[in-house]
């Protein structure tokens, strides 16, 4: 038996994701003077920068970081850091989902 995934649950699941991911840099950033969360939430960002790099134009970095340098290093990195943490979360809660509700079609289909 296969089952059809219904775009709703792929659309929350990156909804999801997002969500969590700026939780999670926003607990980071709280918890920064007791250790180094925000370089543990930095740290996968080394996996995806190369992804995202050259799909954000050099014009939208100059036109919000006039000056570029550091800053726009700083923003390249958080975008990368943001949607790894955003994919992450997003395929957990996916898979979770998606195992309940075969579940339930299971269930009703040998009801």
């Amino acid at each position: 038996m296969t089952f059809q995934v219904p775009w709703k649950l792929v659309l929350l699941s990156a909804v999801v994701g997002i969500l969590a991911a700026i939780a999670l840099g926003g607990l980071a950033f709280a918890a920064e003077p007791h250790f180094d969360a925000v370089g543990v939430y930095f740290a996968p960002a080394r996996l995806t920068i190369f992804v995202v790099e050259p799909l954000i134009p050099s014009r939208l970095m100059y036109w919000l970081v006039p000056d570029g340098g550091a800053p726009a290093g700083l923003f390249l990195i958080l975008v990368s850091a943001i949607l790894f943490w955003s994919v992450f979360f997003g395929a957990i809660y996916f898979t979770w989902s998606r195992s309940k509700w075969v579940r339930a079609v299971a269930t009703s289909v040998n009801s």
